[in-house]
């Protein structure tokens, strides 16, 4: 069977409610061998957690990744941070095998397409000179090596370290595996065909890779240094009257931002206030990636969240604590008619992070 036509099947046996669904991978390309699996992402409507799962359908090995449109987005935008867009490929160069949004997938395609193209980001200093390192590092263990074995493993490693250098100062993406010669052959075809040729070959492979080393600006061992001294650093003072607004909103509340990137160079962490009115409920919402620590003030908030399908409340005071999962959809009331409830929250990320939603169902 047609590996669309396969994955097509597969969808609709499997998920015939999805939003939508890709299939990509090798198993689309002239790349394709016989033991080729389906790669399929399917995106679904209320999803509690995504998942990975490696499966067989009839004669087909299935790479399966499941997510909501919130999950997928946040895994893909992991990739493109990494420098690794592995589920931006399979949905931006795959087929689309299942829509039922009027086009949303096709539009994410299109979305992903225009990311892949514009490629990475430039190397910082810091990045740059590591790569070097560690590619310089292991050119002195190969020169030195003694033992046939030991030989032959670090010239494996410096085979992939070439290739990653050359790819991150090209600024081209990365990979793993085979991905990283397809990754090569696609930024630099000679390159990937001369690391090939001469990987069993010490003095030739050496000698590939220190041209790698010239165009990334020399070999650099002796004098790099990584700063990792993260205790001489001053503290910040965040005064009340300084809280800030300038921060993601919901309606029905108002969050202001005390620690954060902007206002203390947090790099893992948000803090701040938020404040609902009385008798006043805050529009459905989660917060991405985010682990959220609540600590009541002041008033009597409640936190309303689904559990089994169903709507379940946790009525809170001062001097309690709340913690809200990442992707939890939720929304915070008062049902106090005269006294404001006052909460400080604490995020795992570096900015607020705030998904507001139609309802409590929705991801």
């Amino acid at each position: 069977m047609d590996p669309v036509a396969a994955a097509r099947a597969f969808v609709e046996e499997l998920f015939p409610g999805a939003l939508y669904a890709f299939v990509g991978g090798a198993v689309l390309t002239r790349l394709r061998t016989g033991t080729s699996d389906l790669d399929v992402v399917v995106v679904l409507d209320g999803l509690p957690a995504p998942y990975r799962e490696s499966l067989r359908w009839r004669e087909w090995p299935v790479e399966l990744f499941v997510h909501s449109e919130t999950s997928l987005a946040a895994y893909i935008d992991d990739g493109f941070g990494q420098r690794r867009p592995v589920l931006a490929r399979i949905c931006a160069e795959g087929a689309v095998v299942s829509d039922r949004t009027g086009g949303r997938a096709s539009d994410l395609q299109g979305e992903l397409a225009d990311r892949l193209a514009d490629g990475p980001s430039v190397l910082t200093d810091g990045q740059a000179d590591r790569f070097r390192y560690v590619l310089s590092d292991l050119l002195d263990d190969l020169s030195g090596a003694t033992d046939p074995g030991e030989r032959a493993f670090i010239g494996w490693e410096v085979v992939q370290a070439t290739a990653r250098t050359a790819l991150g100062v090209g600024r081209a993406w990365q990979g793993d595996g085979k991905w990283l010669l397809r990754e090569l052959r696609a930024h630099d075809a000679k390159l990937a065909d001369e690391l090939l040729a001469a990987r069993d070959d010490p003095a030739r492979l050496a000698a590939v890779a220190t041209g790698v080393l010239e165009r990334a600006g020399g070999r650099l061992w002796e004098g790099y240094r990584a700063q990792g001294d993260p205790f001489h650093q001053p503290l910040r003072h965040v005064p009340s009257q300084a809280l800030s607004g300038e921060t993601a909103q919901s309606g029905g509340m108002r969050r202001l931002a005390a620690i954060s990137g902007a206002t203390a160079g947090s790099s893992r962490l948000w803090m701040g206030q938020t404040h609902v009115a009385p008798a006043t409920r805050s529009s459905d919402h989660h917060h991405g990636a985010s682990e959220t620590a609540i600590y009541v003030v002041s008033g009597t908030p409640s936190f309303v969240f689904l559990e089994d399908g169903r709507e379940r409340r946790i009525e809170a005071g001062p001097g309690d604590y709340v913690f809200v999962p990442p992707y939890v959809p939720h929304r915070e009331e008062n049902p106090d008619p005269s006294q404001e409830a006052v909460v400080v929250i604490a995020r795992s990320t570096q900015e607020a992070v705030v998904v507001n939603l139609p309802d409590l169902r929705q991801h």
